[in-house]
């Protein structure tokens, strides 16, 4: 009984000694490598850089500086269903090219910007062509089209 309880705690002695100089031996991070870091835009890139910090990999800034650009936020407005990428802005201003009803009196717009939008709720909603619109971003990836100074909105989804 003794030897075990002997053993166990050598055992336990030497796994804290091995864990505590695994600290110590980590590389020293320079103010020019967190400078680097700091410079990247993108904030998963910049967590990234300091995680491969904190991981003791060296970082310089041309390796930040060969992330690929990222798209625009609006260009990606409303595909949150479609892809995992989240960047996420909250409103966008519109202009309808072409508004029609389909065979369900429920409207399908077509926007300045190429995006097509389809209405998914029941709500009646006079919409004008060549006329400027809001696109917001409602709970639970639902979106809302409405139009400055009207105190109505319906609710829309990206088709494409």
């Amino acid at each position: 009984m003794v030897k075990c309880v002997v053993r166990s705690s050598v055992v336990g002695i030497v796994a804290a000694a091995v864990l505590i100089s695994g600290g110590v031996s980590a590389q020293a991070v320079s103010t020019e490598q967190l400078a680097a870091c700091a410079q990247v835009e993108n904030p998963l890139q910049r967590l990234v850089c300091y995680d491969k910090l904190a991981a003791g990999q060296g970082v310089t800034a041309a390796t930040d500086a060969t992330a690929p650009p990222t798209a625009k936020p609006e260009s990606q407005f409303g595909k949150e269903h479609l892809a995992e990428d989240n960047a996420q802005a909250d409103m966008i201003y519109v202009v309808v090219v072409n508004a029609r009803e389909d065979a369900y009196g429920k409207w399908v717009l077509e926007l300045d910007n190429g995006q097509k939008w389809r209405q998914t709720d029941s709500q009646t909603f006079r919409i004008q062509e060549n006329e400027e619109y809001y696109i917001e971003r409602g709970l639970l990836n639902s979106f809302y089209l409405g139009r400055e100074g009207q105190n109505r909105r319906i609710q829309v989804r990206r088709v494409d």
